[in-house]
């Protein structure tokens, strides 16, 4: 068998070639995340999933003319789709996660290609025309496998509420690729595009705003027509405009309301010497997961270490050296890794969201999974390239199955957060939450109380903690001690739903305790209405409360009032497992009533 023969008729034969390369970048995508398939829903996937806004089709459009800080109708039309396929089923969830990535993926070999080939020509020097199609296209598709398999994306790809990070990304690339056309082809048509996808990048998330400033970075540094590059800008400042006409206002409003202050999207005032000490050891800690993908945890703090600030001054460094003294495309692929990275860094002095996390880095490690391979491709040739990238790509594929593995369970993946964040509080209370849910109520009592003990909570995590060890005072059937623990969680958080809910709860259990008289009975079902009320006064589309609402009217003989609990339940979700109880019980309420029940208001 001749194999030079056969590479080289791979070479001449470009749509074999593609073939190749795409089906090389697809399988790297699926393979390095597949174990993901197999994982449920985690941390706040349940919620989202079964949230009445995703779940009601008929509030399809409504999703486009929101506010609040967080305005994503993509992900929540995703998630509508999901719901409508899958229910409560996670594998579709995730495969829909791993099919995005797989896409950003052959998008990166797209753009790098394009990058790559313009400014410098090729990379690589080689002698034969068909070789020299081979290596222009060989560090790009090394990019993308980069990208494909970088174990800092495991968090947007395992985590199902993640996907916003894919989303944005998938759009961000297509709207850049887009303008790529008008600024190279001339072609109008590019622009339009690329405003079509900037506008549907913002639909997906926040950060997709920074496509403006991208667009300028390019049209800057290759020397656009002047003319064109505002042509360019007007177009895309218009699609902003539009953008916060339709979510009326909302993240403008939030980012200069007085910080720290309800609503606020800034913490609290923060000094300029602290400011730029939160800056570079932030940025340094980027630095640090991008290059060296290891020890990934869910709920990092800033770090204090040193080292972080040298990495931080390593990297402005060689980047201001690159600036000078690189050739294109390096450049604009570091401008790419800053301007999609300062919305990340804003996050650190937010009072919405954690400080620092992996899914953050997922738009930026596009710029820099390019950049690594310019970079090598520059030094190294073309089969020394390759090798390295291989032993690369393995060390990648290795990290990023274990990184998926950890977000099997929320028990798998708190117990890894608490080991890497023992000074969490938010890790603690949900460690031991997956803990009491495994029914290991001693191990589950002991996170809590630790997290009680940790300083520096805000009332509403206080509240959770206290929340939390009231289930497990009610799984011990210790009714006022639960009590106790709900109330004073109410103190620090008026506004705690769950608080209110398992205080009707407890309620409703002692109303059937053995020796309740029929008057105890029915004062006790009558204070565990008042306080499901007060829950759905907070949130009002909490089903598990309206059907224990369904259950306090039938025990009172109320059937009408119980009728009308147990169908809002049904309606809300008709093929769950609540949704059947409460679907028998509304037909045994309605045949009592029919019967002649008495009615007691």
């Amino acid at each position: 068998m001749n194999i030079s023969g056969s590479i080289s008729g791979l070479i001449n034969n470009r749509p074999a070639l593609n073939a190749f390369f795409y089906l090389s970048i697809v399988s790297a995508a699926f393979t390095g995340a597949i174990a993901s398939l197999s994982n449920g829903f985690v941390w706040d996937d349940i919620h989202v999933v079964t949230n009445p806004v995703l779940v009601d089709t008929n509030s399809f459009y409504g999703y486009f003319f929101g506010n609040g800080i967080y305005y994503r109708p993509f992900w929540r039309v995703s998630l509508s789709l999901d719901w409508s396929l899958w229910r409560m089923n996670p594998l579709g969830y995730h495969l829909n996660n791993l099919v995005v990535h797989a896409a950003n993926s052959l998008l990166v070999f797209v753009m790098a290609e394009r990058l790559m080939t313009r400014g410098d020509g090729n990379i690589i020097a080689d002698k034969t025309p068909a070789d020299r199609i081979q290596a222009d296209r060989i560090p790009a598709f090394l990019a993308a496998l980069t990208f494909a398999l970088h174990p800092v994306h495991s968090e947007p790809i395992a985590w199902i509420s993640g996907r916003t990070d894919l989303l944005v990304t998938f759009f961000f690339l297509l709207g850049f690729l887009g303008f790529l056309i008008y600024r190279w082809e001339d072609d109008a048509k590019g622009i339009v595009i690329c405003a079509l996808f900037y506008l549907f990048s913002m639909f997906s998330k926040e950060n997709g705003i920074m496509l403006i400033a991208v667009v300028l970075a390019y049209g800057l540094l290759t020397k656009m027509p002047w003319r064109r590059l505002m042509l360019s800008m007007s177009v895309l400042f218009a699609v902003v405009i539009v953008y916060f006409m339709m979510r009326h206002g909302s993240g403008l409003s939030e980012v200069i309301m007085k910080p720290g202050t309800a609503g606020a999207y800034l913490s609290s005032q923060v000094s300029l010497i602290s400011f730029f000490k939160t800056i570079v050891y932030g940025s340094g800690y980027y630095i640090e997961k991008l290059l060296l993908p290891m020890n990934l945890n869910l709920l990092p703090a800033i770090p204090e270490s040193a080292g972080y600030v040298w990495l931080f001054c390593a990297a402005v460094g060689g980047s201001v050296f690159c600036l000078v003294r690189c050739g294109s495309p390096a450049p604009f692929l570091l401008l790419w890794i800053v301007l999609t990275m300062l919305p990340s860094l804003s996050v650190m002095f937010s009072q919405v969201a954690s400080p620092l996390g992996e899914r953050y880095l997922y738009l930026s490690s596009v710029g820099f999974s390019i950049l690594l391979v310019w970079g090598c491709a520059k030094i190294l040739n073309r089969r020394v390239l390759i090798g390295v990238f291989i032993l690369i790509s393995i060390w990648y594929f290795v990290l990023i199955n274990e990184r998926v593995g950890q977000w099997r369970s929320d028990l798998t993946l708190w117990g890894d957060t608490v080991k890497k964040s023992p000074v969490s509080a938010t890790a603690h209370t949900n460690y031991a939450i997956a803990l009491m849910q495994e029914q290991d109520i001693v191990n589950s009592e002991k996170e809590l109380l630790t997290a009680l003990r940790i300083p520096y909570k805000s009332g509403e995590q206080t509240a959770l903690i206290l929340n939390a060890l009231s289930n497990i005072e009610i799984m011990r059937k210790d009714y006022k001690k639960a009590i106790d623990y709900l109330r004073d969680a109410i103190k620090y958080d008026t506004g705690c739903s769950a608080a209110f809910n398992n205080l009707g709860y407890v309620y409703m259990q002692m109303s059937a305790a053995d020796g309740v008289d029929e008057q105890g009975k029915t004062e006790a079902l009558r204070t565990a209405i008042s306080y499901f009320n007060k829950a759905l006064e907070i949130v009002s589309y909490l089903s598990q409360t309206k059907f224990n609402l369904g259950l306090c009217y039938f025990e009172l003989n109320d059937y009408d009032k119980a009728a009308e609990y147990f169908n809002a339940t049904v309606e809300a979700d008709p093929v769950s497992k609540l949704g059947q109880q409460a679907a028998s019980l509304l037909a045994a309420a309605k045949m009592r009533k029919a019967a002649g029940g008495s009615l007691r208001r």
